[in-house]
């Protein structure tokens, strides 16, 4: 089974609407807003969401065939464990991927200098989250393996009743 995604800029304007309004050639932040300036404003904000919606549609579309297929796994082949590796993996490089991607829209509204910069900050964003996780995990599992080794440890302390019987503490 094969998919295909084709993407289309259907813009009639090449090039970007800044976001800065002004007039006679001299832009600046802020003042009066002619009518020119305010048509333009509305078509850079409109861009922006359709560049959004676009976006989160073809993501969303995507992740509906991988999961799908990612699905299918276990049942075709029988192996549960790759199976759920394979979809582990896959949420993990799929945030990645779906971050950056929405990092890289958010900042193009700054152009494509924006752009990679949206992209980067959101990369380094996911990567810090990530760790942060699997520290909060590490830890977790260090409290549950000392919580279980005092109750090992209690365990034993009661088999042995003040000393009277013998008692294996490598049994426990």
């Amino acid at each position: 089974m094969e998919y295909v995604i084709r993407l289309v800029n259907d813009t009639q304007n090449k090039a970007p609407i800044k976001a800065v309004s002004g007039g006679n050639g001299q832009e600046s932040v802020g003042g009066e807003i002619s009518s020119e300036a305010a048509g333009n404003g509305q078509q850079y904000v409109m861009g922006l969401a359709k560049r959004f919606v676009s976006v989160g549609a073809i993501v969303n579309t995507i992740d509906q065939f991988a999961s799908y297929e990612i699905s299918q796994i276990s049942l075709d082949t029988g192996a549960h464990e790759y199976g759920q590796r394979v979809s582990y993996i896959y949420q993990k490089a799929g945030g990645f991927v779906k971050s950056v991607a929405m990092g890289a829209v958010a900042g193009s509204a700054a152009g494509p200098v924006g752009a990679l910069v949206g992209a980067a900050v959101a990369a380094v964003s996911n990567v810090v989250s990530n760790v942060v996780s699997m520290a909060y995990k590490k830890d977790q599992i260090s409290r549950a393996e000392s919580l279980e080794d005092i109750s090992r440890s209690i365990r034993t302390s009661r088999a042995t009743v003040s000393g009277r019987r013998y008692s294996n503490t490598t049994e426990y």
